[in-house]
């Protein structure tokens, strides 16, 4: 059994890997808010469409109010990731919204009350200093750049996906479908993205490349690999969770340049170390507990 919550998780951590590639490509065709809109809309489809099929669906989560906030914090940082991503590299985006994993050790503090110990402490500022030298690319002077402002974003967005892993594991511990409680978070992530989208949109023309990107990065990387991930998480606890981070960092990287060509620079490799550096202390942290 244990086997079969490891595949889930590193099937998770493939997929999301070429997510990075799919959504740099999709928010260069589509806008980046339309482009979430649409993503979500597909995989709330066919979640939906399987859970009627099969007779699960239930009204019930949709009266928690902790599904309610993981899903704003889900929809606000994908909102975030897409818009910045129109700025930045997959490879800056996949390293600065990993690091979240350093944050859910901190945020775990506060909320579930668990201890911070010297290697947390560790891989925060090793983190940090990682998120730094990517952000900027060894420059403090881009800071003021688009550029900046793109790293900054997904930056962000790991952030508010560290709240959601906390969060999502602590409805994960008390319900036992994990079907219906990812179909709940992401069909709740797709309302509330319908007015962000009306808001924020100013067009709404989709290509054929941007409308392949949605359906993929739509029905595999978000309906499929959020399946797989929350089935691991269950199964395997926060531990797995946070190493397969690493392997989502290598497979976006490999995709990132198999596909888009991208070369990183200098400053990406080394605060690319320190971001992995971080997330290896704290997920090694968790395996001594």
């Amino acid at each position: 059994m244990k086997a079969k919550h490891e595949a889930a998780l590193i099937a998770s951590s493939f997929i999301w890997g070429t997510s990075f590639v799919s959504a740099k490509i999709g928010v260069e065709h589509v806008d980046p808010f339309l482009f979430s809109l649409l993503r979500f809309i597909l995989a709330s489809f066919v979640l939906l469409l399987i859970l009627i099929v099969t007779r699960r669906f239930s009204w019930r989560l949709f009266k928690d109010k902790l599904i309610w906030a993981i899903a704003g914090f889900n929809a606000v940082a994908l909102e975030l990731q897409h818009f910045g991503m129109t700025m930045t590299s997959a490879t800056n985006a996949v390293l600065l919204i990993d690091i979240n994993v350093v944050f859910v050790a901190i945020i775990a503090f506060f909320i579930l009350a668990e201890e911070i110990s010297k290697k947390v402490i560790l891989g925060l500022v090793s983190g940090l200093i990682g998120v730094v030298i990517v952000s900027t690319n060894g420059d403090l002077s881009a800071i003021l750049t688009g550029s900046f402002l793109g790293n900054a974003m997904v930056f962000c967005a790991g952030v508010l996906w560290a709240f959601y892993i906390v969060y999502q594991k602590e409805v994960l511990m008390r319900e036992q479908d994990i079907l219906l409680v990812t179909c709940a978070v992401i069909l709740a992530t797709t309302m509330i993205l319908i007015p962000l989208t009306a808001l924020f949109t100013g067009d709404y023309h989709i290509d054929v490349p941007g409308g392949v990107s949605a359906i993929y990065t739509g029905i595999i990387c978000t309906g499929l690999a959020f399946f797989l991930y929350n089935y691991g998480l269950k199964g395997m606890g926060a531990t797995m969770a946070s190493i397969i981070l690493l392997l989502e960092i290598i497979f976006a990287m490999i995709f990132a340049f198999l596909i888009l060509q991208e070369i990183p620079t200098v400053a990406t490799w080394i605060g690319g170390g320190f971001i992995i550096f971080a997330i290896a202390v704290i997920s090694i942290k968790g395996n001594r507990k």
